[in-house]
């Protein structure tokens, strides 16, 4: 696992253009941001100081340095620390899809890559994959050739300032579908290889792929005993 880590900021939709501005005055060259409506119950939305409301989910990768830099940043700047304007944490990334999707997801950022040794297992992980609209079955077919049994897209856009959101020719400011998968610590990698080898970067698809480690799953382990994936 290398110093690598996923900022993710939650804000209420009328903050986004805010947001937007603020990566745009830390050098963030790359983020993603879509659409969401808080779930949680009522006790847990007052403890973050939150309501029930339309949000905006952003989220940078970047290095654990530069994403504690930015969340001070946040506080101080956006008073992510005032009840009712947002949340921000950070997760930690388990693997990029080689360099190509390295280089176009922390694009604009001085990251010099150190691997982290640290005594925990994952049972699950879960991929990430940023994929041009309309490429989301190619994907998962090549997904489920290596044995993931399904997944969940989200609508997207991505945000490249400069270089007229182009990098070694792929756009990545066009709309964007991500696709989630869930699956086991020991099929990850298969998956993710079947992906690249596919639909990868370079194909029509121009899947941009990570993997986030996933520390508890619910609701999710009896599907996998059902489909032969993990015994009781």
């Amino acid at each position: 696992m290398y110093d690598l880590c996923l900022l993710n900021v939650i804000v209420p939709r009328e903050q986004a253009p805010q947001l937007d501005a603020f990566w745009e005055m830390h050098h963030i060259g790359t983020h993603t941001s879509m659409l969401c409506r808080g779930t949680a119950t009522k006790s847990l939305l007052d403890l973050l100081g939150l309501e029930n409301s339309e949000k905006t989910l952003a989220y940078v990768m970047t290095s654990n340095a530069i994403a504690k830099r930015l969340m001070n940043a946040l506080v101080s700047e956006m008073g992510l620390n005032m009840p009712g304007n947002g949340v921000a944490f950070t997760v930690p990334v388990g693997s990029v899809a080689g360099s190509s999707s390295l280089n176009i997801l922390t694009h604009n950022q001085d990251i010099i890559l150190e691997e982290v040794k640290k005594d925990v297992t994952y049972l699950y992980e879960l991929i990430i994959a940023i994929v041009n609209r309309g490429h989301v079955d190619d994907v998962m077919d090549a997904a489920r050739e290596a044995g993931a049994m399904g997944g969940t897209v989200i609508h997207a856009k991505g945000t490249n300032r400069g270089n007229e959101n182009m990098f070694f020719g792929v756009s990545i400011a066009d709309e964007k579908e991500m696709l989630l998968i869930l699956s086991t610590a020991e099929q990850r990698k298969t998956i993710m290889r079947s992906i690249m080898d596919k639909a990868g970067v370079h194909s029509p698809a121009h899947t941009v792929m990570f993997s986030l480690p996933v520390n508890s799953v619910a609701g999710l382990r009896s599907i996998m005993v059902a489909a032969g994936e993990i015994e009781e």
